[in-house]
C-alpha cells in the first residue's frame, strides 16, 4: 500500500509534526504493509526527525505556490477528470508532484485545518494535490480536518467541487461536521478526532534532561505552562500590543497569588529563518514585560513534538494558543485553557471540558479573564481532571476512527 500525504509543511510545526507522526502510525496499523510519501517543505529537517524506524517514510520537497489552477492546468483537469481522457501531458507541475501522485494507492490530506479559509491563495494551494489527484483516479481521504465557513461564495462553491469528489472525509469536531452537513458535502463523512490524542510523550527521563538543559526548576506548584503564538491575532483579528499586554499582565498577577508558582513558555512552532513563526520570538516579547521574570522560563531549545508533549505533561495547568499545544496537555489530562482564534479551538477543546472553563476568545481576553479562568481550574483541578479522564478516554477512541474508516476505501 503506498500512501501520499500532502498538505504538509514541516515539523519545526511541531503540530505538523505531532499529525505526521500519529496518522503514519495509524495507518500502519491499518495497512501494514503501508509505505508512506510526504510532501514537506524541507525534508532535510524532517527526514532524521521522523523517529518511526519501523515506518517506511520518504520526505519530498515540496513548497507553497500560487496560480495552481491556472487555465491550462484547468484543462487537464478537465480533460482527465470530467472527460476521462488520461494523460501526463499538459499539467504545469513538477515532476516529482505527478510521479508522487502516480505512486500513490491513496492520497492522505492532513495538516489539520489547511483546508479552512486563511485566504484564497492557499485554499486553493491545499487543494490542488485533491484535484489532480481526483481527476487521475486515485482515492483521496481529508483525514480529520477542521474546516471553518468559507467567507466568499464562489470559493466555498470551489472548495464543494472538489470535497463531493473525494473518497472519505473525517473531521476532528462538531462544528466541521455540521458545516459539511449544512453544505450537504456528496462524500462520506464522520466526525472523529484529532490523530494527535493518541501521540505519546517522551520518557520522564528525557524530560528531566530537558529541565536541567534549560534551567526549569523541579518540584514547582504550580506549574504552569503557556503557548503564545503571532497566529492568534493574525487571524482572530485581535490586536497584538493587547495581546501581549494582557498575557505579561496576566503572569505577573498569578506569580504574585502563587507564591511557589513557575511559569515555563513551551514554544510549538519554531521556524529558524521566520520570526513570525517563531513562538519564542513573542515569548521573548512578553518576558520583557514581566515584573516577575526570575519565576519564568522560556524554552529556547528545538525540540520533537514527543518532548513538548512531555514537557507540558509535567504541568498542573495549560495556557495556550497553539492547538496541538492544547492537544498535548489536555490529552495528558492537564486542565487547559485554549486561547482560540478560529473553529478548531472551539469544536476540538468543547469535547474536553465545557466551553466556557476552557476556551477563551482571544478578541475577548483581558488579564482578568484569564487569572480568573485559570484560578476557577485550578481550584476545581480534581474534579475538572475527573471529568477530562472520561472525555479524554473518548476521545481516543474516536480518533483511532480514523485508521479504522480507511479500511472501508478498499473492502
Amino acid at each position: 500500500m503506498n500512501i501520499l500525504i500532502v498538505g504538509h509543511d514541516t515539523f519545526e510545526n511541531k503540530g505538523c509534526q505531532a499529525l505526521i507522526y500519529s496518522t503514519t502510525r495509524m495507518l500502519k496499523d491499518t495497512f501494514p504493509d503501508a509505505r508512506f510519501k510526504v510532501f514537506s517543505w524541507d525534508p532535510e529537517y524532517d527526514a532524521p526527525r521522523f523517529n518511526q524506524p519501523d515506518i517506511p517514510c520518504e520526505f519530498i520537497r515540496h513548497k507553497f505556490n500560487t496560480n495552481e489552477f491556472s487555465s491550462r492546468n484547468r484543462l487537464w483537469l478537465f480533460l482527465n477528470g470530467t472527460l476521462k481522457i488520461r494523460t501526463d501531458k499538459g499539467l504545469y507541475a513538477p515532476q516529482y508532484f505527478y510521479d508522487a501522485l502516480s505512486w500513490a494507492d491513496l492520497v492522505v490530506v492532513s495538516g489539520g485545518d489547511i483546508l479552512a479559509d486563511y485566504g484564497e491563495a492557499a485554499v486553493k494551494h491545499y487543494f490542488f494535490p485533491i484535484a489532480v489527484a481526483c481527476a487521475m483516479g486515485k482515492p483521496v481521504y481529508v483525514f480529520a480536518q477542521s474546516i471553518s465557513r468559507y467567507k466568499d461564495q464562489d470559493l466555498q462553491r470551489f472548495c464543494m467541487a472538489y470535497l463531493d469528489k473525494t473518497a472519505l472525509i473525517t473531521v476532528r469536531e462538531r462544528l466541521s461536521y455540521e458545516y459539511m452537513k449544512e453544505l450537504g458535502v456528496k462524500a462520506p463523512c464522520y466526525q472523529t478526532a484529532d490523530p494527535a490524542f493518541t501521540l505519546k510523550p517522551c520518557t520522564s527521563e528525557r524530560v528531566r534532561e530537558i529541565n536541567a538543559q534549560e534551567g526549569i526548576p523541579q518540584r514547582a506548584k504550580p506549574l504552569i505552562g503557556v503557548s503564545v503564538s503571532k497566529t492568534v491575532t493574525r487571524w482572530g483579528e485581535g490586536s497584538h500590543e493587547k495581546f501581549v499586554q494582557a498575557m505579561a499582565e496576566a503572569i505577573d498577577r498569578l506569580a504574585a497569588e502563587h507564591p511557589e508558582g513557575r511559569f515555563v513558555f513551551v514554544p510549538h512552532v519554531t521556524y529558524r529563518n521566520d520570526p513570525e513563526n517563531d513562538d519564542r520570538v513573542i515569548g521573548r516579547e512578553i518576558h520583557r514585560r514581566l515584573g516577575r521574570k526570575d519565576r519564568v522560563n522560556l524554552i529556547e531549545g528545538d525540540y520533537t513534538c514527543e518532548e513538548c508533549k512531555g514537557i507540558i505533561g509535567e504541568c498542573d495547568l495549560f495556557v495556550g494558543a497553539r492547538t496541538h499545544a492544547t492537544i498535548a496537555s489536555s490529552s495528558q489530562l492537564v486542565p487547559t485553557i485554549a486561547l482560540a482564534y478560529s473553529t478548531k479551538a472551539f469544536g476540538i477543546m468543547e469535547g474536553v471540558l465545557d466551553q466556557e472553563r476552557c476556551v477563551l476568545d482571544v478578541r475577548e481576553l483581558t488579564s482578568d479573564r484569564l487569572v480568573s479562568m485559570v484560578n476557577v481550574l485550578l481550584s476545581q483541578k480534581e474534579q475538572v481532571v475527573a471529568v477530562m479522564a472520561e472525555r479524554v478516554n473518548e476521545i481516543r477512541k474516536t480518533s483511532l476512527r480514523n485508521g479504522e474508516l480507511a479500511k472501508g476505501l478498499f473492502a
